[in-house]
């Protein structure tokens, strides 16, 4: 006689799930709210590490660059090749300080976030920072931060976390007083490598 197949038991669905629809209740709600908060700190301290692998590569090549500016100077090199090695130790240094200020506000702006999903009642909706929008702001205009902060910006604006702020654009990385004081600021950085005094005037001062 041929076999009745098994019936596969019933699932059991956990008390309190809704299968029909998506659920809407306040601490649904409130749930859905504490998890976007929570998303958004853990994709700041993501970048906080990838700023801080920034600045060890970063200081990697200036050791290197460092490196081959002593080796140029010793042996007389073209002062113009060693400008340029200069200069571009004057722009990573430049670069370490905007990470290392993005760094510290990623840092603030993530641990405000998870006070906020603390501190989330059951009534709440999410709730405007001033903070937050004035860190975020921040971020977007620094421009080795720029592109990934101002998708999170979009996205707090959209959930009410921040208001709609305008694009005040990156920070003007090149400005007519650029050219002097990186002047001053190329020949700090040869006297602190110990080049001769011969050299950083030939590299700074070329006319004269």
């Amino acid at each position: 006689p041929g076999r009745v197949p098994a019936r596969a038991p019933r699932a059991r669905m956990p008390l309190g799930i809704n299968l029909f629809g998506t659920p809407n209740t306040q601490e649904a709600q409130k749930e859905n709210a504490k998890e976007t908060l929570r998303e958004w700190q853990r994709k700041l301290r993501s970048e906080c590490r990838g700023i801080e692998r920034s600045i060890r590569k970063i200081e990697q090549e200036e050791e290197k660059i460092k490196k081959d500016i002593k080796a140029m100077a010793k042996e007389g090199g073209d002062p113009g090749r060693i400008k340029i090695l200069a200069k571009s130790i004057v722009r990573s240094g430049k670069a370490k300080t905007r990470l290392y200020t993005a760094r510290s506000t990623m840092t603030a702006a993530a641990t405000e976030l998870q006070s906020q999903a603390a501190t989330m009642r059951l009534a709440d909706s999410m709730k405007q920072s001033t903070e937050v929008m004035s860190q975020i702001n921040k971020l977007v205009s620094i421009p080795e931060t720029h592109e990934a902060m101002a998708a999170m910006q979009k996205e707090m604006m959209k959930a009410g976390l921040v208001e709609e702020m305008i694009d005040e654009g990156m920070e003007d990385m090149d400005g007519p007083e650029m050219e002097e004081e990186t002047q001053d600021e190329v020949d700090k950085v040869l006297e602190g490598l110990a080049v001769d005094a011969a050299m950083r005037l030939a590299v700074v001062r070329p006319e004269e």
